[in-house]
């Protein structure tokens, strides 16, 4: 092998390396509840990239209010997970 093509092989290589450790960007946005202490409080975790599931914990959630929402993505936006909660007062 060549200087040359031992040069852009490792190149590369540390190129992939450091396309594939870039840190996680962690976002989170937490609401003020209620002062009511008789809440049922509830958290998931859902997928961003499965609109289906999104979809599905949204209607099984609805009539509660999101309090939390965590979200993690990578640097290259290959996908998105996230924790949300949810809170309505005890009936």
């Amino acid at each position: 092998m060549t200087r040359r093509a031992t040069v852009c092989l490792l190149m590369l290589i540390v190129f992939a390396l450091l396309a594939g450790c870039q840190p996680a960007i962690i976002q989170s946005q937490l609401r003020k509840t209620d002062s009511n202490a008789r809440m049922i409080t509830r958290c998931e975790e859902v997928d961003f990239r499965q609109n289906g599931e999104m979809e599905a914990l949204l209607k099984k959630y609805d009539g509660w209010r999101v309090i939390y929402i965590s979200e993690y993505t990578t640097g290259h936006k290959f996908g998105t997970s996230a924790a949300v909660c949810f809170e309505k007062p005890i009936q």
